[in-house]
C-alpha cells in the first residue's frame, strides 16, 4: 500500500492524499483508505507534529537543576520526553561554554536516546551526565531527532551553570523593614535536596524576648523544614532549609528583633548545633529593622467623664495595640469596651467606636474616671506583653520600658460634663391641646437624661431622653400630661459617679442607682397625694441636694392652659402701628398676632371674610418663636374698599377682628399724600412767616394764629377755639421755627404751659 492511497478524512486535508515522504508542513490528522467516505475495514493512520515535551538536566533525585557545584556535578542526567520515539530516537549534544562539542566526554551512555532508556518509562528516556572535571561556566544540552526529524521547530536546548565550588549565598527581599513586619530571605547556590542552617544571633533580639518568642523569629514556611532557638554555647534563632533545585526560600518575623541592623547567616551545616563553626559560614546579609510608626489620633486633648469617643490611630507592622493611661509612676491599662487588645487592620490602622474610657476594669479606666490632666498612649501589644509588670486588668508598664518600646503619649484633660436645657414653652405657657413639648440641650458624658414635668396638684409626667455621642439631646415629642395651672419642668442628669444622688434611693437596689430608677421614683410620687411643691422637694432632696451628690438639674416654670390665638395689630406694610388700622386698597396688609401653641405641630390660617362671611383672601403661618409672636401678610390688590373680618384659626381655637379697606389712607399730617403740613408764607413784606395752618382735627382748635392777609406785617388775631363760650383759643406757634412770636428764644414751652393752665381754670369755672 502506498502513501497516496490514504487521503484526509476532514478539514483542510479532506480528500487530499498523504504525501511520501511526509513533508514537514503536512496537515495533521487522520488519513484513511476510504478518505472522507464512510466505510469499514479501511486502513487509516494519524499524522501528528513532532514535539519534544521535556528537555532538561536533572539531579539524581529527578529534580531539574540550572546551577550545580562540584558536589553534584558528577551525578547528573539528561532527561527527555518526546512523541516521535516510534519513528526515531533523540540525539543529545553537549557543548561547553565556548560552543565545542564535548558530548562523548561528559555523557555516560549512548548519545541517542530511545524510549525507556535510563530506567525511564513510557515516552521518556535519560542518559548520565558528568561535569565534575569540566571548567566552570554555562553548558548547553541540545535535543533533536537523530534522523529526519531535526527541523528547527523540534530542536530544544537546555543550559546549566557549573560552579567551581558549592558557593551558598543569602539575600533578603528588602534591605530595610519596619519592626513587626515579615521579610523573605533566599539561599542560593545550593544543590537540590541539601539542608542548610540559617541563623540570627541573640544580640539582635529585642529586649525581653523569651526563648519561646525567639523560636518564632524564623517562620516555618516555604522551604523551611524546622525552626527553633538554640540555647547552647552559642545562643541564636535558627531555621533548617531544604534546597529546592539550587535555592531555598524562608521568612523572618521581625517583631522580636531589635531596631538597627540584624545579621542573617547561612552555614553549610545541615542541622542545628550547640556551637557554630565559623569555618562552615557560607554567607551573611544585614537586615535593617526600623521602628514602626505608631500614632494615637483619638482620644486626645479633652475627655468628658462618661462620654463615648472613638479610639483610632495607626500602627505599622503591629497586629494588635493596647491603650494605657499614666497618672503617677506607671502606665496603666485602659480596657476598650471590655477588651485588652485592639486589632490592627491590614492598612495599618485601628479603630474602635463608641468607647467610654471611664468605664472598665483596667487601672487606666479608673484614672480617666476622675477629673485631672493625664498622659494617654498606645503601644504594640506584643511589646506590652514583654515588658508589663503585671498581666490582665492590672497590666502596668514603667515609664522607661514604655519609652524604649516606642509607646506614644499625649496629654488628655479629663473633665466632668455640664448640663444645659431649653424647654419649648410658648410665652411661658403650654397648651393642653399640644400634648408634647420640645426639650433640647447638652449633657456631656451621659447616655440619658430624665425630663420630668410636675403640675401644681402633684401630677407628674416623666420621660427618659437619650443623649447623642456629641453630648447633645433634642427630643421633639416629650409628653406633657398635666392638669391646667402652674407647672414646672426639670432636666436631670447624673454626675461623674454615675449614680443618683448619694446612691440611696427608695425602692432602688444595688450600689449604683441608675437613671431609669430615678424615672421610676419620680413617677411613683404621683400616687402619694402630694402637692406640686412637695413633689419638687422630694426630687431635689434625692438628687441635687443629696449628700456628696454631683447630679445636675435645669428647671423652668410655666403655665398649663388652653390653646389661644389672638390678632393684635393690623397695618399697611411700611407703616408699622399698634392696634387695628385701615389699609388702602392695593397695599400689603401686615397682620401680627400671638399664640401659645407649639409651632412643630400647628399652623395658623388667616382668612379675610367679606360681608357674607366668604373667604376672599387667606394666608397661613407655621413658624414662630418661643414668644409666640407670628406675622402674616395679605395682598389687598383684589379687595374692594369696605369692611372685612380677619379670622385666625389654629384648628383648636380662633380669633377675629374687623378691618377697613379704604380708597386712600390718611397720613400723619391729615393729608392723603403722606406729607406733614409746613409753615405757610404770610405774604407780608415784614419777613415773618404766617402761623401754622389748620391742624385738620375735628375738635375746633386751630393750629395757631392764622394769616391776616394784610400788608402791615401783623399776624391775624387768635383763631376760634371752636367752643360756644365765646372764648378764643390760645396763641398758636409761629410755624415751628423754635422761637416765640417776638423772637425771644426759649419761651415757647412756657407760653404753652400758661395756656394749658388757663384752659384748665376756664374749664373749672364753667363747671361751677
Amino acid at each position: 500500500m502506498s502513501h497516496s492511497e490514504l487521503s484526509g478524512t476532514s478539514g483542510n486535508r479532506e480528500g487530499t492524499p498523504l504525501q511520501d515522504p511526509i513533508p514537514e508542513d503536512e496537515e495533521t490528522g487522520t488519513y484513511d483508505l476510504n478518505g472522507p467516505d464512510d466505510g469499514d475495514g479501511g486502513f487509516s493512520t494519524t499524522v501528528i507534529s513532532p514535539d519534544i515535551t521535556t528537555a532538561e538536566v536533572q539531579l539524581s533525585s529527578g529534580s531539574d537543576v540550572s546551577q550545580v557545584g562540584p558536589d553534584s556535578a558528577a551525578n547528573l542526567k539528561v532527561f527527555a520526553e518526546w512523541n516521535f520515539g516510534d519513528a526515531e530516537g533523540l540525539a543529545i549534544t553537549v557543548e561547553d561554554p565556548s560552543g565545542a562539542d564535548i558530548t562523548d566526554e561528559v555523557l555516560t551512555g549512548d548519545d541517542v536516546l530511545q524510549y525507556g532508556e535510563g530506567d525511564e518509562t513510557g515516552d521518556a528516556a535519560s542518559v548520565g551526565l558528568n561535569l565534575q572535571n569540566e571548567d566552570a561556566g554555562e553548558y548547553t544540552v541540545i535535543f533533536e531527532g537523530n534522523d529526519e526529524i531535526d527541523q528547527d521547530s523540534v530542536i530544544e536546548e537546555y543550559t546549566i551553570e557549573l560552579t567551581t565550588e558549592d558557593e551558598l549565598s543569602i539575600d533578603v527581599a528588602e534591605d530595610s523593614v519596619t519592626q513587626g513586619s515579615n521579610v523573605d530571605y533566599t539561599v542560593s547556590g545550593g544543590t537540590d535536596g541539601q539542608f542548610r542552617l540559617v541563623t540570627i544571633d541573640e544580640n539582635d533580639f529585642a529586649d525581653g524576648v523569651s526563648d519561646e518568642d525567639a523560636a518564632d523569629i524564623f517562620r516555618n514556611v516555604d522551604d523551611v523544614s524546622e525552626t527553633g532557638y538554640n540555647s547552647g554555647n552559642d545562643e541564636y534563632a535558627y531555621a533548617i532549609i531544604e534546597i529546592d533545585g539550587t535555592t531555598a526560600v524562608g521568612s523572618i518575623e521581625t517583631q522580636f528583633l531589635d531596631t538597627g541592623d540584624a545579621t542573617v547567616e547561612v552555614y553549610s551545616s545541615e542541622t542545628n548545633t550547640s556551637s557554630l563553626d565559623s569555618d562552615n559560614l557560607e554567607d551573611d546579609v544585614d537586615l535593617e529593622v526600623t521602628e514602626g510608626e505608631l500614632t494615637l489620633d483619638s482620644p486626645t486633648d479633652e475627655y468628658t467623664i462618661g462620654s463615648e469617643v472613638d479610639v483610632n490611630g495607626t500602627a505599622e507592622a503591629a497586629d494588635e495595640v493596647r491603650l494605657y493611661a499614666l497618672n503617677n509612676d506607671n502606665w496603666e491599662l485602659v480596657k476598650v469596651n471590655g477588651q485588652t487588645n485592639i486589632d490592627v487592620d491590614s492598612d495599618d490602622t485601628f479603630e474602635v467606636e463608641d468607647v467610654t474610657l471611664s468605664n472598665g476594669d483596667g487601672g487606666g479606666n479608673d484614672i480617666l474616671a476622675f477629673e485631672g490632666q493625664y498622659q494617654i498612649g498606645v503601644i504594640d501589644a506584643d511589646d506590652a506583653r514583654n515588658v508589663q509588670l503585671d498581666s490582665g486588668d492590672d497590666s502596668e508598664i514603667n515609664t522607661s520600658s514604655w519609652t524604649s518600646n516606642d509607646g506614644t503619649r499625649a496629654t488628655i484633660s479629663v473633665e466632668s460634663g455640664g448640663l444645659t436645657a431649653q424647654f419649648g414653652t410658648i410665652d411661658g405657657q403650654f397648651a393642653t391641646e399640644d400634648n408634647t413639648m420640645t426639650v433640647n440641650g447638652t449633657a456631656e458624658g451621659q447616655s440619658n437624661v430624665v425630663v420630668a414635668f410636675v403640675g401644681e396638684r402633684g401630677d407628674v409626667d416623666v420621660t427618659e431622653v437619650s443623649v447623642d455621642n456629641d453630648g447633645t439631646f433634642d427630643e421633639e415629642d416629650v409628653s406633657v400630661d398635666l392638669s391646667q395651672g402652674a407647672a414646672s419642668g426639670h432636666v436631670i442628669s447624673l454626675g461623674r459617679d454615675g449614680t443618683v444622688g448619694d446612691g440611696d434611693l427608695p425602692n432602688a437596689s444595688g450600689d449604683t442607682v441608675a437613671i431609669d430608677e430615678l424615672s421610676s421614683f419620680i413617677t411613683d410620687l404621683e400616687d402619694q397625694s402630694l402637692t406640686g411643691n412637695q413633689v419638687r422637694d422630694r426630687i431635689v432632696s434625692q438628687t441635687t441636694e443629696a449628700d456628696a451628690t454631683d447630679d445636675l438639674m435645669i428647671s423652668t416654670t410655666f403655665r398649663v392652659t388652653e390653646a389661644s390665638v389672638s390678632l393684635d395689630s393690623v397695618y399697611p406694610e411700611g407703616a408699622q402701628a399698634d392696634g387695628i388700622n385701615p389699609v388702602a386698597a392695593g397695599e400689603t396688609m401686615v397682620v401680627e398676632g400671638s399664640t401659645n401653641l407649639q409651632p412643630e405641630d400647628n399652623s395658623i390660617v388667616l382668612n379675610v371674610l367679606n360681608q357674607n362671611d366668604n373667604s376672599v383672601e387667606s394666608a397661613s403661618v407655621d413658624e414662630w418663636g418661643n414668644d409666640g409672636q407670628f406675622s402674616l401678610t395679605i395682598d389687598t390688590s383684589d379687595l374692594e374698599t369696605g369692611s372685612y373680618t380677619l379670622e385666625a384659626d389654629s384648628g383648636d381655637t380662633t380669633d377675629s377682628t374687623d378691618v377697613e379697606i379704604v380708597e386712600e389712607r390718611q397720613t400723619d399730617d391729615g393729608a392723603s399724600d403722606g406729607d406733614d403740613g409746613g409753615d405757610g408764607d404770610d405774604g407780608a413784606s415784614d419777613g415773618d412767616d404766617g402761623g401754622d395752618g389748620d391742624d385738620g382735627a375735628s375738635d375746633g382748635d386751630d393750629g395757631g394764629d392764622g394769616d391776616d392777609g394784610a400788608s402791615d406785617g401783623d399776624d391775624g388775631g387768635d383763631g376760634d377755639d371752636g367752643a360756644s363760650d365765646g372764648d378764643d383759643g390760645g396763641d398758636g406757634s409761629d410755624g415751628g421755627d423754635g422761637s416765640t412770636e417776638d423772637g425771644t428764644p426759649g419761651f415757647g414751652a412756657l407760653v404753652a404751659l400758661v395756656a394749658l393752665i388757663a384752659a384748665a381754670l376756664l374749664a373749672t369755672r364753667r363747671n361751677n
